[in-house]
């Protein structure tokens, strides 16, 4: 009988010994999905920088402080680094104090992956396949999607209705034709109290309305000399012969967004969340929000990066877990009233247009899931130089030379640059 007891005991001990193996067995991924106060979570201190106005920053302590609630054993010292962010980015990892997790923009990731480690993230859990792509290069993944910045387009409600021109939808973009139309018809008056169609036009966000871009689809090539390229430029040449926007005389040392609010712009398409606090205080005239004409625009994507010389490795892709995918902390973010950007969950975008409630919001979140991001290449400041070439001697800034002899003659110029690659 005492042996048949022994073997019975001796049995509950193998199971639940197996049992505790078992339950040891989560990776790091596992653990980052659990409630705090796990035994098997890295503890200590991270450093995470991040740059931004006041208003964002705010946003960024209320996520963090999300974080420690569930991971308490992580100690997370803030970098907020308000001026000069990139330049003292690099001066950091040169010193070899580089934070263990970095804030960094889609477009400024090819010149600084080299300073972070490749992670492993999956994308399906993001609203748009896109937004892993803009944190990859030479396809690996330097940074997980943090937060989302397109643009849309505002316009001046009361405008529209005194010129009886229908409002446009809230869903489907007009076409540039539709916009160039309407331009026209909003524009009014002379000298300083004229009304006009739109601001002065950007490439970075007209060059994709009228379907091209800046490099092909592998980043190898400039596209600028490509005919879609150029038609786009041809147009922005137009709008300021036309009159439809304030041509260089005019707009010299002025803000655009100051003549949207004083009404004299009739449709504003360069607006990003960043101007929802601003335009939430006007009450001098209607405006709603829609998305840009002929789908363009582009969608500034934020990541965040893991230091590849991160003493706290294991905690930090923690913290980059939480903040990236975990849907209370997006909505901590994307439904700030300081309007930091659209979360990277579908599931989170509900509070970003909750902070307007009155205001189509959704035109954000139609473009944060389907605009272009923005283009990235590794040696921006030499491509940089040579993009001045289009301001300096085409119609599109001070220069007279037309724009397909410009546009082919930079975009050989940048080739040559990304060969150097």
């Amino acid at each position: 009988m005492m042996k048949k007891w022994s073997l019975i005991v001796l049995s509950l001990l193998v199971v639940i010994a197996l049992s505790a193996c078992s339950g040891n067995g989560g990776n790091t991924a596992q653990s980052s999905s659990n409630s705090g106060g796990n035994s098997g979570t890295p503890k200590g201190k991270i450093t995470f920088a991040y740059w931004g106005a006041q208003s964002e920053a705010d946003a960024i302590k209320q996520a963090i402080d999300n974080f420690k609630k569930t991971y308490p054993d992580i100690q997370v010292e803030s970098q907020w680094i308000q001026k000069d962010y990139l330049t003292k980015l690099q001066t950091m990892i040169a010193g070899g104090t580089a934070p263990d997790v970095m804030l960094i923009s889609a477009g400024d990731l090819p010149g600084f992956a080299n300073a972070f480690q490749e992670i492993e993230v999956d994308g399906s859990v993001f609203s748009s396949a896109s937004l892993l792509d803009s944190m990859s290069v030479d396809g690996k993944v330097y940074a997980a999607p943090f937060i989302i910045k397109p643009k849309v387009m505002a316009i001046n409600v009361d405008l529209f209705e005194k010129n009886n021109i229908p409002l446009p939808s809230k869903t489907e973009p007009m076409t540039t034709d539709e916009f160039n139309d309407i331009s026209k018809k909003l524009t009014a008056g002379e000298g300083a109290t004229k009304v006009f169609g739109s601001e002065p036009l950007y490439l970075g966000n007209w060059i994709y309305a009228f379907g091209g871009q800046f490099y092909s689809d592998d980043l190898t090539k400039s596209a600028l000399g490509e005919p879609e390229a150029i038609k786009a430029a041809e147009y922005m040449v137009a709008s300021k012969l036309e009159g439809i926007v304030p041509n260089d005389t005019e707009k010299q040392g002025q803000n655009m967004m100051n003549w949207y609010l004083g009404g004299r712009i009739g449709m504003f398409t360069d607006f990003g969340p960043w101007y929802l606090p601003q335009m939430a205080e006007v009450q001098s005239f209607k405006w709603d929000l829609v998305p840009f004409p002929g789908g363009g625009g582009s969608k500034e994507v934020n990541g965040l990066a893991l230091s590849k010389d991160s003493k706290n490795a294991e905690a930090a892709k923690i913290f980059i877990n939480h903040l990236t995918q975990n849907e209370e902390t997006q909505k901590i973010i994307g439904g700030n009233k300081n309007a930091y950007g659209i979360p990277v969950l579908s599931s989170a975008t509900s509070a970003f247009e909750a902070i307007y409630p009155d205001k189509n919001l959704k035109a954000f979140v139609l473009a944060a899931e389907k605009q272009h991001s923005q283009e990235a290449q590794k040696r921006t400041n030499e491509i940089g130089n040579e993009m001045k070439a289009i301001d300096d001697t085409t119609p599109i800034g001070i220069g007279q030379k037309d724009v397909k002899e410009v546009f082919p003659q930079v975009a050989e110029k940048i080739n040559k640059i990304l060969q150097q690659n």
